[in-house]
């Protein structure tokens, strides 16, 4: 009986211990903990300086694949509405 009390004493003693042990090492601000992700800081942006920038503000683009595009106007329907319903009267 003295055996057991004497190992459940040493497993409190352990345990009071690893408490203490861990609320101190919680409570340091030597800034040796992880930061937390969720409070992370935004990552630094990095951009071009002045000298690259053209006349207007914007740096030239080189290979623009859109210099060659065709800018009509697009419509969903190139017919009027008369034209349409005409259609429609024929085909019934």
């Amino acid at each position: 009986m003295l055996i057991v009390t004497a190992v459940v004493a040493a497993a409190l003693l352990v345990l009071v211990v690893r408490l203490f042990s861990g609320a101190l090492s919680l409570s340091r601000t030597d800034g040796a903990g992880m930061p937390d992700p969720q409070f992370a800081e935004p990552a630094e942006t990095v951009t071009r300086p002045p000298e690259m920038e053209g006349e207007d503000g914007k740096a030239p683009i080189l290979d623009d694949p859109s210099a060659g595009w065709a800018q009509t106007e697009l419509t969903p329907v190139d017919k009027t509405a008369e034209e349409l319903g005409r259609e429609e009267a024929a085909e019934d």
